[in-house]
């Protein structure tokens, strides 16, 4: 198959996702979406974007499977997980910062090999400035974005070991297998060896 065939193809998978995932009708913008994004294969571990660069490309799960975390670095140096992702169509960047004055908050790193679909932010900003429909998708992803800090900051404040063990598994079911628990600890809010301890009088309730 030719590079530009390869390329059509690509580009209809591209039109499909915007259209069925993220739920762009306009064919004109969906034609834009398509012509100025990509499906990247990249493996896991691979660091998406890092803490306070600039942010040059919104990137999106494009399949069922893939598991991405999002970090920063606290003042004594340790990693603090603020989230997770794993829904085809999530933004692993935040749509937040279209803003080009804005900087990354987060390291994003893929957890398992991914299929993401990457846009560049300056085609994604501009399309949000001149089409309603995605300034309404943007401010969409921001509203939820926005709804889950304030749940997990709520559930962080509010919640024994256990309760926020349990928010862990409603939000993301299944994913208890796949993420180290290292990881699951630092999401929580506690250290390894209290996730240690709730975990065995979770297990042996």
């Amino acid at each position: 198959m030719s590079d530009e065939r390869k390329r059509e193809n690509e580009e209809e998978k591209l039109k499909d996702f915007f259209h069925n995932v993220i739920g762009i009708k306009s064919e004109a913008v969906l034609e834009v979406l398509a012509e100025n994004s990509e499906i990247c294969n990249l493996k896991a571990r691979t660091l998406l974007m890092k803490e306070n660069e600039k942010v040059d490309a919104i990137s999106f799960l494009y399949k069922k499977g893939g598991l991405v975390k999002s970090y920063y670095e606290k003042s004594d140096g340790k990693k603090q997980v603020h989230c997770f992702a794993h829904f085809p169509g999530e933004a692993l960047v935040g749509i937040m910062n279209l803003d080009k004055q804005i900087t990354s908050f987060l390291t994003v790193e893929l957890i398992t090999d991914c299929e993401i679909v990457r846009i560049s932010a300056d085609v994604l900003r501009k399309l949000a400035m001149e089409n309603i429909e995605i300034a309404l998708v943007c401010n969409r992803m921001q509203s939820v974005a926005s709804m889950r800090e304030y749940e997990y900051r709520k559930m962080i404040l509010t919640c024994n070991p256990v309760q926020r063990y349990e928010y862990f598994l409603e939000t993301y079911p299944g994913m208890e297998k796949k993420v180290n628990k290292k990881d699951i600890a630092s999401y929580l809010n506690m250290t390894p060896e209290c996730f240690s301890r709730m975990l065995k009088k979770y297990d042996g309730a």
